[in-house]
């Protein structure tokens, strides 16, 4: 490589600038170039390819000393008297006669390998310098404003040094200028490519971080307005790639999807305006999200639930929020036309309209992009867009309603109000009249519960041996052909409870003649005071069996599980899960009764804490309650209520075949229910919590190896 310098060098020697010619003829060029190519070594490419990434960084190097010296406020011209050529050991050539016979050569013509070196080498400088420059900064504008001052100081006076010839200033050449202008447009499209292709590779992290890398989402749009729709195709399907390999999987949560999902349609709407691509990216995650058993009710927590305070909940308090009935149901959400609509303009059109700015003082830089606010998105159009239909979530939203509805113990319903008006203007009012219903239920409740305690406190005054203490029954009385199913269990509650059920069920039946209640004993929130054997009060909020088993032990120190299956109505198994909540709070400890059975008695005060603590474990170890099994919710009802026409074909199955495998139920309830009047659409998931529920009611059991079968009493 130091030859060619030197006969480079030589031929400088042998130029007439008079002329712009060589003393030697064209003969004698093609000889030489013929002579070095064909002896030259097959690095000789690989050696100028080095120069010349050798030669940019050097100029790059000089810039950021430069831009250093700039950040210190220091004097610039002593430095750049110490940043001279042949001080710095990296560049050990004059560029200017390099490049200079490298031209007249013919070496950098366009068709020329050596061209070729070049531009990979400026290529490869160009991705490793933008790449350092921007890599993982999404938060603040002006990125692309510093990548843009780069190409402007390093990289384009690089490149044209190379490749152009000076002109006299006197004779301009037009067909220079043409040159330059070509030239000028290459190199903001690889810039702009480099730009596009580090943050193809960052999308997935940007869109997890929106809305605070907004800055970095809209740089990217500008960038992309000098590339091709290529480009734009390339990053939608690393986006998708990423999105299958990052986020859907089952490690991931239903609503962390949700989230994803959302950020990414707001950041594919400023990408690309036309939503051209949207669906590209959107597809896999839609289909995803649609086979999750939750989403729906993600969703509808999300728009509710005001501790989560996330997109979907300020979603729902959008003020220019319209009826989903009166969006389209196409993704592409289109508005009236715009009679004053103008198409986007071009790069070349961007240039020009920069170029007429400068020349009228106007614009003293054309490197800072300029955005246009993209079109708003409706998130909640989107999410219903997923399943077509929203009577699903309308559907789901009763369910959840009446889960809270029923949780809340002082009648108070604002919150819910607020909600369900919200909900109307996006939903429509027909479409959620019965919960509007149940609303009303829970509000009414509170009256007449006022009324029939006030009634029952008057008897009680005016009484002279009052048998019944203060009225201590609250109930939240409903309307069951407007709420969902609720699950209806067997349970029988102590005695003294029952005598206040009846008493309130009397003067309900007095107030709202011929009206009747039906209590649902399992359902509701039972608030206790115990008095322990030490004289220690605790209070506890448990559920009415939780209540109705510890009741007992009032009347009796020590129960065994069948006694007080005897007692409650409930299975033994139950009622041994059910326990476990009393051995943990060291109310209850297990024990042997007089005929050697294991039974459970009041946890004496004598005990050792140490002793109290194995016992209340080991109860714990056997017995541990399941806590997703204390009350049966409106939605696990509702879908127990759905599965219970297929009971009885799983019944005759098992009782034919003898023991069968989930997967064998699954797919032969969709050979023989399939095309009867309750067509089977159930999943695996689905069938699988019906199975389990029917083993917790002591109709089937599940062996140990997976296999399902009657239960033999």
């Amino acid at each position: 490589m130091d030859i060619l310098v030197e006969r480079l060098e030589e031929m400088e020697e042998n130029y007439d600038p008079t002329t712009c010619v060589y003393r030697y003829s064209n003969h004698h060029v093609e000889t030489l170039s013929a002579a070095v190519f064909a002896r030259a070594p097959r690095s000789l490419v690989d050696s100028f390819r080095q120069l010349f990434a050798e030669a940019l960084m050097w100029r790059h190097s000089i810039w950021e000393m430069k831009k250093s010296v700039e950040a210190k406020q220091e004097d610039l011209d002593d430095k750049e008297d110490n940043m001279g050529e042949g001080d710095n050991p990296q560049l050990e050539f004059q560029e200017d006669r390099v490049y200079r016979n490298l031209r007249r050569l013919g070496w950098l013509s366009s068709f020329s390998v050596i061209n070729k070196a070049l531009m990979q080498a400026m290529h490869k400088v160009l991705a490793e310098t933008v790449q350092k420059m921007i890599k993982g900064k999404f938060d603040s504008l002006g990125i692309w404003k510093s990548v843009q001052e780069w190409k402007n100081q390093v990289l384009k006076p690089w490149l044209m040094d190379a490749v152009m010839e000076n002109s006299s200033e006197d004779e301009p050449m037009k067909s220079c200028n043409q040159q330059h202008d070509d030239w000028d447009k290459k190199i903001d499209f690889a810039v702009a490519e480099a730009f596009v292709n580090v943050r193809t590779e960052e999308l997935f992290d940007i869109v997890a971080d929106f809305p605070d890398s907004l800055p970095a989402v809209e740089e990217l749009r500008g960038a992309l307005s000098y590339t091709t729709h290529l480009h734009k195709m390339k990053l939608a399907t690393s986006f998708r790639d990423s999105l299958q390999r990052r986020l859907l999987h089952p490690g991931a949560n239903t609503t962390q999807i949700l989230d994803v999902y959302i950020n990414a349609v707001k950041v594919w709407r400023t990408l690309d305006p036309s939503d051209g691509l949207i669906e590209t990216v959107a597809n896999p995650v839609k289909k995803y999200l649609r086979e999750r058993t939750d989403t729906v009710r993600c969703i509808i927590t999300g728009l509710t639930d005001e501790k989560s305070g996330g997109e979907l909940y300020e979603e729902l308090r959008r003020q220019d929020a319209k009826l989903l009935e009166q969006i389209p149901d196409s993704d592409d959400e289109a508005d009236e036309p715009d009679p004053k609509w103008q198409p986007a303009a071009t790069p070349r059109q961007q240039a020009f309209a920069s170029a007429v700015a400068s020349l009228l003082g106007t614009d003293e830089d054309n490197s800072e992009l300029t955005f246009s606010a993209p079109k708003q998105v409706d998130i909640l159009a989107k999410l219903v867009g997923i399943y077509g239909s929203q009577e699903l979530f309308v559907n789901e939203y009763r369910l959840l309603l009446a889960d809270k509805l029923l949780g809340i113990l002082d009648f108070d319903t604002d919150k819910e109000v607020h909600t369900l008006e919200l909900l109307k203007l996006r939903f429509g009012e027909q479409s959620l009249r019965q919960c509007e219903i149940m609303i009303k239920d829970i509000d009414d409740s509170k009256r007449i519960v006022s009324n029939i305690h006030s009634t029952m406190a008057g008897k009680e005054s005016s009484s002279d041996d009052p048998i019944e203490e203060n009225p201590i029954v609250d109930a939240a009385i409903v309307s069951d052909i407007f709420w969902p199913s609720l699950m209806k269990e067997d349970l029988k509650v102590h005695p003294k409870i029952q005598n206040q059920l009846n008493q309130f069920s009397q003067e309900y039946g007095n107030l709202k003649k011929p009206r009747s209640l039906i209590w649902l004993a399992q359902l509701g929130t039972v608030q206790l005071e115990l008095q322990l054997e030490d004289g220690e009060l605790r209070e506890f909020a448990c559920t009415p069996i939780h209540a109705t088993i510890i009741s007992h032990f009032e009347d009796k120190e020590t129960w065994t599980a069948a006694d007080l299956s005897n007692e409650t109505g409930v299975s033994v198994e139950t009622i041994r899960r059910r326990i476990g909540y009393w051995l943990n709070q060291r109310v209850l400890q297990t024990c042997t009764n007089s005929f050697g059975e294991p039974a459970y008695t009041l946890a004496s005060s004598t005990m050792e804490n140490d002793q109290i603590s194995g016992a209340a474990g080991d109860g714990a170890e056997m017995m541990e309650e399941d806590e997703d099994d204390q009350v049966m919710s409106a939605k696990e009802a509702q879908e127990a209520e759905e599965m219970k026409v297929y009971e009885s074909y799983i019944v005759g199955m098992l009782s034919n075949l003898g023991e069968l495998s989930l997967d064998r139920i699954h797919n032969m309830l969709k050979m023989f229910v399939t095309g009867s009047d309750h067509k089977y659409d159930k999943t695996p998931q689905e069938l699988s919590s019906f199975l389990q529920y029917l083993c917790k009611e002591d109709k089937l059991e599940l062996s140990a190896d997976g296999m399902y079968k009657l239960l033999k009493k």
